[in-house]
């Protein structure tokens, strides 16, 4: 019996020694490494009116016309405005004024509404022909996180339009591109 043990107890160690052997040699068989993993978080795209579009002050007209006011806050005027019911020169005319904040350099596009109505009580008229100063070079952030850019309009204006002070607000909407 005492054989029996002594050649159970090789045998044990045989096996034994052989998985250690096994675990020892599959070890050497693998490689580990590390992946990475990263993250970027965008500061988000911001738009502040800085500037009000301002058509000044005219006569009411009798036969209408039209008062465009250009990016760059130029003047121009069509029918009975353009003659003499003309904007009054010591009034208030400017393009409406926008800075953009963001990441810099990166590109983003600005969209708004084709026309809109401004209203003095049940007294309306249209504004529309929205355009962007051409300084405003495709949309680009700065380098400083910062840009602006200017809007200009048109103002059609009624025959006998009503008198009065007429507001009402226009949409923009900026995001990256």
């Amino acid at each position: 019996m005492h054989t029996l043990r002594q050649a159970l107890a090789t045998l044990i160690t045989l096996i034994g020694g052989g998985v250690g052997n096994l675990a020892l040699a599959s070890s050497g068989n693998t490689s580990v490494a590390s992946g990475s993993a990263s993250a970027t978080v965008e500061a988000p795209i911001r738009l502040v009116a800085t500037g009000n579009l301002q058509f000044g002050t005219f006569a009411q007209p009798k036969t209408g016309g039209s008062i465009t006011v250009s990016p760059y806050s130029a003047v121009s005027t069509t029918g009975e405005l353009g003659s003499d019911m003309a904007v009054v020169q010591s009034t208030t005319v400017a393009a409406a004024s926008f800075s953009v904040t963001g990441i810099a350099n990166m590109a983003f596009g600005a969209s708004g509404v084709s026309s809109v109505t401004i209203s003095n009580g049940s007294s309306t008229m249209t504004v529309g022909n929205f355009t962007i100063n051409s300084a405003f070079s495709g949309g680009t952030i700065g380098p400083n996180g910062t840009t602006t850019f200017n809007i200009g309009a048109t103002l059609t204006v009624s025959a006998g339009q009503a008198a009065g002070t007429y507001t009402g607000t226009f949409p923009i909407t900026v995001t990256y591109n």
